[in-house]
């Protein structure tokens, strides 16, 4: 493993059952992460949702962070940014994906203030490359390449983030294609503490 950090997914759920759009995320992410040579990791924060787990472990995800907490259902954006720091903090995550969906374009732009990292919204493709800062003469190796329409989607931009780790974006549903679930595919479940106030 490389000393950057793992790809995350915030798994997204609903009365227990996942999102398509994170299942969608994991499968990019799998691949993200194996060009990187790093663990696929899912958060995953609700309550009664731990059997979620086996799914996102069939899917590819090494390690899936559980939050169960009453007070994290139904969803809320302060608890659950809150928990997602916490966790960002202590095991300082590469990359972070969310879903552009209603929860995902509330939580992740308040994730990314709170950690001062960039984040890229409605990207319909996510590629791994190096990127050279012509401006500042740097070199980063093994950026996320976050690839977006802009102007109207007359044309395609690629952004870089070289801010503070994580590198976060949100992707729509139906964007990425959704792999093929393995149910041998096993992980590590790794219960998280909730702290709130």
């Amino acid at each position: 493993m490389s000393n950057i950090g793992n790809v995350w997914v915030f798994v997204e759920q609903e009365g227990g059952k996942i999102a398509d759009v994170s299942l969608e995320l994991v499968s990019k992410g799998a691949e993200l992460a194996a060009r990187l040579n790093v663990k696929l990791e899912a958060v995953l924060l609700g309550n009664n949702v731990a059997h979620c787990a086996d799914t996102l472990f069939s899917y590819g995800c090494q390690t899936v962070f559980l939050a169960e907490d009453p007070r994290l259902e139904p969803f809320t954006v302060l608890p659950y940014a809150k928990v997602i720091m916490d966790l960002i903090k202590e095991h300082r995550p590469n990359i972070l994906l969310f879903g552009a969906t209603m929860k995902g374009r509330e939580l992740a732009p308040r994730v990314a203030s709170e950690k001062l990292a960039g984040l890229t919204a409605d990207c319909t493709d996510l590629q791994i490359d190096d990127f050279e800062d012509k401006l500042n003469k740097k070199v980063y190796t093994d950026k996320l390449m976050q690839i977006r329409p802009a102007f109207g989607g007359n044309i395609i931009a690629t952004i870089v983030n070289t801010w503070d780790d994580p590198q976060m974006v949100t992707v729509r549903e139906g964007v990425m294609k959704l792999g093929d679930a393995d149910p041998s595919r096993t992980g590590e479940l790794e219960k998280v503490e909730v702290k709130l106030s």
